[in-house]
């Protein structure tokens, strides 16, 4: 007999306290997470600045498990509403009870500063300046008004963590000269460099057995989008842990043989979704190029 929703919900509920993000922990990303640390205790507002992919976001999850604080965040975009990082009174219960703490559903900024947990505005530069607005006073005051309710003020351990990705121009708003202000920690993060992009593959890949040749190559198939002047937005480590799963999954089925023809196949089917090409330049014919450039013509 199925279970019921109630049942199911339980049983794959995310627990705060589950310990359950991994992080390869060398270069950029050691340097970022001492800095996260150091913002924390100076009492000042940090960002991770970076393309989508290089893990800012888990970056802050992990930071938040290892220090063991709960963790709230919000991606931004053109939609989001003061009212989705405060709260609001749910009607039903506003109804019967009226305009109480009992009936208001906080939002995730308001949760977090009352647990004294950690909140991540991710995509900050896609918020709209009237949501931009709300963090002014967390930020500056720790303290923030709830309407109808009163202000209240954030536990001590409260802790914001910004993050964006310049490179982005499309949906993206400027970042209020305010805002910036109360802004103090600029982390930037990168594509990795070789050895750390290829311990996060490995990492996330633990049942793809391939040899080192093999996952060089990808690394280099990667790399390659990076470069390339006609690519506009390059693949991320995402893309690369795709590519090892799927060429990993291939090996199997090739009996434990990753011909070059079986990756460039990998491959095609990988970078044409995960590269943006400048306009005016064919995708397939693009993703053909960086292929033959690593592995040849066919």
């Amino acid at each position: 007999m199925p279970q019921s929703f109630p049942e199911l919900f339980e049983q794959f509920k995310v627990r705060q306290d589950a310990a359950d993000v991994e992080m390869v922990l060398t270069g950029q990303y050691q340097r970022a997470l001492e800095l996260l640390e150091d913002a924390e205790n100076a009492g000042l507002t940090p960002i991770l600045i970076g393309p989508p992919g290089v893990g800012k976001t888990l970056l802050c999850r992990y930071y938040a498990q290892r220090r063991g604080k709960p963790f709230y965040w919000m991606t931004m975009d053109e939609s989001t509403k003061p009212v989705h990082l405060v709260g609001s009174f749910d009607p039903a219960v506003t109804m019967r009870q009226g305009f109480s703490p009992e009936s208001f559903v906080p939002g995730p900024l308001t949760q977090a500063m009352l647990e004294g947990g950690y909140f991540l505005v991710n995509e900050l530069n896609r918020a709209t300046e009237y949501a931009q607005n709300t963090l002014l006073e967390p930020l500056e005051e720790r303290s923030l008004y709830l309407p109808r309710l009163g202000r209240i003020k954030a536990h001590e351990a409260f802790f914001v963590i910004c993050s964006m990705n310049p490179q982005e121009l499309a949906g993206t708003h400027r970042i209020s000269e305010a805002l910036k202000d109360r802004i103090k920690v600029w982390i930037r993060l990168d594509y990795p460099d070789r050895s750390t992009e290829l311990n996060i593959i490995r990492a996330n890949c633990p049942h793809a057995d391939l040899p080192e040749e093999t996952l060089d190559r990808i690394y280099q198939l990667i790399n390659r989008t990076r470069m390339d002047p006609d690519v506009e937005q390059p693949a991320s480590i995402r893309a690369g842990i795709a590519l090892a799963r799927l060429a990993s999954v291939q090996a199997q089925r090739e009996k434990g043989k990753l011909t070059t023809k079986v990756l460039r196949r990998v491959a095609e089917h990988v970078l044409s979704g995960s590269v943006k090409p400048r306009p005016g330049v064919d995708a397939e014919k693009l993703s053909r190029k960086l292929i033959n450039a690593v592995l040849g013509g066919e």
